[in-house]
């Protein structure tokens, strides 16, 4: 009698439970020219002390208070106003990503 011996893990046996996430480095996707790169580098250069000290309790998995700014900046200049529109565009455009820095 033959028995399939299998010597690797198997990982798609919950294949319809889970969705595999590979990591994404958007940073080559966005052109070097691009407005979202002309944003981020104007709010780095910033001082924001001020700004972080209404945020004196920020937590580990939360957004800085910088990051906010650039996502808040950008939203407006995409004539984007309301918080869902803000939300969903965090979630779907690669440049509202880039801004994130690969934060939730």
């Amino acid at each position: 009698m033959l028995t399939n011996n299998i010597l690797h893990k198997d990982y798609t046996g919950l294949k319809e439970f889970y969705q595999l996430k590979l990591p994404l480095n958007i940073d080559y996707m966005i052109p070097s020219n691009d407005s979202v790169r002309l944003l981020s580098q104007f709010v780095e250069e910033m001082d924001l002390s001020e700004l972080y000290k209404t945020y004196s309790r920020v937590r580990e998995n939360q957004a800085s208070p910088r990051k906010l700014l650039k996502i808040m900046l950008y939203a407006y200049m995409n004539r984007l106003y309301s918080s869902r529109s803000i939300e969903t565009a965090c979630q779907r455009d690669i440049n509202f990503m880039f801004l994130l820095e690969g934060s939730p």
